[in-house]
């Protein structure tokens, strides 16, 4: 697939973390377009990305309503045809972008590759995930790895979606019927099913090619080590994943009444 790609770089209060992310994303063998955002950031943040120059594009907002609008807040300021979501703690490799290309086409939603997880001080041995999702690099229809992603979670950080899907995968707020809400939980999950309600195919890459940092900042590792939270966390998850169903749902009823879309 040829296309224009966009790396969104959403932050906050992470300058000692943010130039591994920022120099992952201008070490790609593609040309990216590279979007730091800031929303809030009391810290050092806006001197590391000045430190860029004219390689990157800051944007800054003095108020922060939380990460999600600064994700679409990052994706309205993009250009590409593809956008990657790029976490301010972690990193991905050179091939990258160029691996997540390749298997993507017209029919396809979203590509995502293996991921590795990564132990701040290097304590433990790193952990790869979705090394058995699928056998092999390619282009798969969704219904092969649909059960995975919806009981299972691929992080933005691992994934390269279609930039229109992101804008109206990335809502802010609650859904439209909720029952549980989570901090951070929720569109991050949906992007991807709403790219699997819109296009037939899931690209896969497998390759540990993105790499997720394990420290005590995490939302995720903060929420694994206390029972309640990750409770809480699987609920929101859950209340996401009966959404796409009923949105399923409602798609096949349109394909029997014949409503066209």
């Amino acid at each position: 697939m040829t296309a224009t790609v966009s790396i969104v770089i959403p932050t906050f209060n992470r300058a000692d973390k943010l130039p591994r992310a920022i120099d992952s994303a201008l070490d790609q063998t593609v040309p990216c377009e590279v979007i730091v955002v800031d929303h809030g950031s009391a810290d050092q943040t806006p001197d590391v990305a000045a430190a860029y120059g004219d390689k990157i594009t800051y944007v800054r907002r003095d108020r922060d309503f939380g990460p999600h609008y600064c994700w679409l807040d990052g994706v309205m300021h993009s250009t590409g045809d593809l956008v990657h979501l790029q976490y301010d703690d972690d990193w991905i490799e050179p091939r990258f972008v160029e691996a997540c290309l390749a298997v993507m086409d017209d029919e396809t939603g979203f590509a995502f590759t293996m991921a590795r997880v990564h132990t701040e001080g290097g304590t433990v041995p790193d952990n790869l995930l979705f090394r058995k999702w699928l056998p092999r690099t390619g282009t798969f229809p969704v219904a092969k790895i649909e059960k995975r992603i919806t009981r299972g979670v691929v992080s933005p950080g691992c994934c390269m979606f279609r930039r229109q899907t992101l804008i109206d995968g990335l809502y802010q707020g609650q859904l439209p019927l909720p029952e549980f809400h989570y901090h951070g939980v929720g569109p991050d999950r949906f992007i991807a099913l709403l790219s699997m309600l819109r296009y037939p195919k899931v690209g896969f890459v497998r390759e540990p090619l993105a790499v997720f940092l394990a420290h005590p900042g995490s939302i995720t590792i903060d929420a694994g080590a206390d029972k309640q939270k990750a409770e809480a966390l699987n609920r929101a998850y859950r209340d996401v994943s009966r959404f796409y169903r009923e949105l399923k749902l409602i798609k096949r009823m349109r394909k029997v009444f014949g409503v066209s879309r």
